[in-house]
């Protein structure tokens, strides 16, 4: 994250602006977007234009219907989260789903240092390639 930025308005404009540019990147017109989220094209146009913030429920279906890079997704998400004050999404839907780990979680009460971040990272993502493996031996019989 280049600059940090304290000013919503600015986290909505710069949020809408990325929703645009991948929007168009994908080929899609804002009528067609709107139209796949099912909201009114002025409300995606509010979105884009940096006047309103997705809600919890628009973010998640741009977000499926963009598929954002995983640069864009990240700046996505964290712009989204200086906004609404919560995590995006997906990733409190993963909470909810394992909320066995809420405790552990709130024993922590400190910012994690950059090492036990990147120990969990690698955590997560050792998890996570486990899954990925497990559905391919299910699907291959």
């Amino acid at each position: 994250m280049n600059r940090e930025i304290n000013n919503k308005k600015e986290l909505k404009e710069e949020l809408g602006q990325l929703i645009k540019f991948n929007r168009k990147a994908k080929g899609e017109s804002q009528r067609g977007l709107a139209r796949a989220i099912d909201v009114p094209n002025s409300n995606l146009k509010y979105i884009e234009d940096g006047i309103n913030a997705p809600s919890f429920e628009i973010y998640k279906k741009i977000m499926i219907e963009l598929n954002p890079n995983s640069k864009d997704r990240e700046k996505m998400d964290y712009l989204y989260s200086r906004i609404r004050g919560t995590p995006p999404p997906d990733i409190c839907e993963f909470m909810l789903a394992n909320n066995e780990i809420f405790v552990s979680i709130r024993k922590n009460k400190c910012k994690l240092t950059r090492t036990q971040t990147e120990k969990l990272n690698t955590l997560l993502e050792a998890f996570a390639k486990e899954n990925i493996d497990n559905l391919e031996e299910i699907n291959n019989g």
